[in-house]
C-alpha cells in the first residue's frame, strides 16, 4: 500500500537554500528568485550600515542629572564708594608727605608745607591793611570837615531871604549863597563816595591779611576724616606723575585722596550675551590678583541699562563688543582691599540641585539659530530639537531630553 503524498511532505525534512527554491519554482525560476533575494538583502545591509556608521566613529556622551552652578566671571578694578579729596590751599613747597597706603585717622598730619615766605607776605599784607585803614580815617575826617562847611553854607543861605525882605542884602547875594551851598553839597557827596571806596580798600586789605595769616597757620594739613592715603597725580595722561616732596602745587590742586576702605566696590563689565543672567542683589565672589587664594563675598548693586563699546585695556581703543557696566559691592572690611587693585568677580546667577545636562559640545544650531542635538537610538542617528533653559561654560541645562539618552559630541560623518 503506497503512502499518501501529503504524508510524505509532512514527514520529509524541510529543504533549505537552493533545494527549496528548485523544488518551489523550478531550476530556471530559482535563479531569478535567488538574485532578487540577494539584491534585497544587500540593500537592507547597506541601509543598516549607513544608518549606524554615520555616527559610529563620532564620540558620544549621555544625558546626565547633576547639580549645576551658573556663574558669570569678569575682571574689574577696586574703588572706594566714598572718598575725600585733599587739595592744596596755597602754592607753598611740600616739605613732608604722609606715606601713601597708610591708614590715617581724623586729625592726623597729611602734608607739611614750607612757610617761611608767608611770614614776609603776612607782614606785607598787614602793612597794606594799616595803610588802607589810615587812608580811611583821613577820608572820614575830610568828610566831617566838609559836612561842617556844608552846614554853615546852608545856615547862611537860609538866613538871607529874611534880610533881603528888609533891604539889608541884595537878591544877588541870596542867589550866590544858594549856589555856594549847592556846590558844597556836591562836594560832600564826593567825599562820602571816597569814604566808601576807602572802606572797601580796608575790607580787601583785611581779607588779604587774613588769607596770608591763614596760609601761614596752615603750613600743616590735617586729615579731615579717616581713610587710606592715596596720592594724586599731575600732568598729562602720557606724562603723569604722583605728587612728591619738593614740588610746589598750585592752589586748588589735588594732593591726595582719603577713600573709605570700609566700603569698597568693584567696577566691571558683562557682555550682552550674559546680561539677562546678571541681576541686582545676586551674590558674587571677589578675588584679588594681589592675594591669590583669598576670596571676599560680594553683591551686585547696579547693572547699567545702556550698552557701550568695550575698551581694549592694552590699546585703549574701542572694540566691536557691546558691554554693560556692573558694580559689585564687597561685603568685607579688610586692609587688603585697596583702591586700584585688579580683581576677578564671579557672579552667582543660578543654582540647580538636579538638572538634566549635556556638554556644550553636544549642542548645535540650525540656520534659524535653533538648538538641536544628534541623538543615537537603536543604532540610528537623528536630529532632535532641544530646549535649553540655562548654561555655563561647561554644560547646557536641557528640558526635553531623557536621562541617559546618547548624544553625539560632533556632527555625524565629521570624523
Amino acid at each position: 500500500m503506497s503512502t499518501p503524498m501529503w504524508i510524505e511532505r509532512v514527514a520529509a525534512p524541510p529543504r533549505r537554500g537552493w533545494e527549496f527554491l528548485v523544488a518551489r519554482y523550478g531550476t530556471r525560476n530559482a535563479w531569478v528568485a535567488a538574485g532578487t533575494t540577494a539584491v534585497l538583502l544587500l540593500a537592507v545591509a547597506f541601509w543598516a550600515i549607513g544608518s549606524t556608521s554615520a555616527g559610529s566613529r563620532v564620540p558620544t556622551t549621555r544625558v546626565r542629572r547633576e547639580p549645576v552652578t551658573i556663574k558669570v566671571v569678569e575682571s574689574g578694578d577696586l574703588r572706594a564708594k566714598d572718598q575725600v579729596t585733599v587739595s592744596a590751599i596755597n602754592d607753598k613747597q611740600i616739605l613732608w608727605l604722609c606715606p601713601e597706603g597708610k591708614y590715617v585717622h581724623a586729625g592726623d598730619t597729611l602734608v607739611v608745607f614750607e612757610s617761611a615766605k608767608y611770614v614776609i607776605s603776612t607782614d606785607e599784607a598787614h602793612s597794606a591793611f594799616l595803610v588802607a585803614k589810615a587812608q580811611l580815617e583821613q577820608k572820614q575826617n575830610d568828610l566831617e570837615a566838609q559836612k561842617a562847611k556844608e552846614e554853615a553854607a546852608r545856615q547862611r543861605y537860609e538866613s538871607l531871604p529874611e534880610l533881603a525882605k528888609k533891604g539889608f542884602v541884595m537878591d544877588s547875594e541870596v542867589q550866590q549863597a544858594k549856589l555856594a551851598w549847592q556846590e558844597l553839597q556836591s562836594t560832600t557827596r564826593s567825599s562820602q563816595a571816597e569814604v566808601k571806596a576807602a572802606q572797601a580798600n580796608v575790607d580787601r586789605a583785611q581779607n588779604a591779611a587774613d588769607q596770608e595769616m591763614r596760609k601761614l597757620r596752615e603750613g600743616v594739613m590735617l586729615a579731615p576724616r579717616a581713610g587710606l592715603v592715596v596720592y594724586a597725580t599731575s600732568g598729562t595722561p602720557e606724562d603723569s606723575k604722583k605728587i612728591s616732596v619738593g614740588m610746589v602745587p598750585f592752589q586748588g590742586q589735588d594732593l591726595m585722596y582719603l577713600p573709605d576702605v570700609s566700603s569698597m566696590l568693584v567696577d566691571t563689565e558683562v557682555g550682552e550675551i550674559d546680561l539677562a543672567k546678571v541681576r541686582v542683589g545676586e551674590t558674587a565672589a571677589v578675588m584679588l590678583d594681589a592675594y591669590p587664594g583669598v576670596q571676599f563675598k560680594g553683591e551686585v548693586v547696579t547693572v547699567a541699562n545702556l550698552a557701550k563699546r568695550k575698551i581694549n585695556r592694552t590699546s585703549g581703543k574701542q572694540t566691536g563688543a557691546k558691554v554693560f557696566d556692573v558694580t559689585v559691592r564687597v561685603v568685607a572690611n579688610d586692609p587688603r582691599l585697596k583702591p586700584g587693585l585688579s580683581a576677578t568677580v564671579e557672579i552667582l546667577c543660578n543654582q540647580y540641585p538636579e538638572a538634566l545636562t549635556v556638554p556644550l559640545e553636544a549642542v548645535f544650531y540650525d540656520e534659524n539659530e535653533k538648538p538641536f542635538v544628534y541623538v543615537r537610538k537603536h543604532g540610528r542617528v537623528e536630529e532632535k530639537p532641544v530646549n535649553i533653559s540655562d548654561s555655563n561654560d561647561r554644560v547646557a541645562v536641557v528640558k526635553n531630553l531623557a536621562l541617559n539618552e546618547e548624544v553625539l559630541l560632533a556632527p555625524p560623518g565629521s570624523l
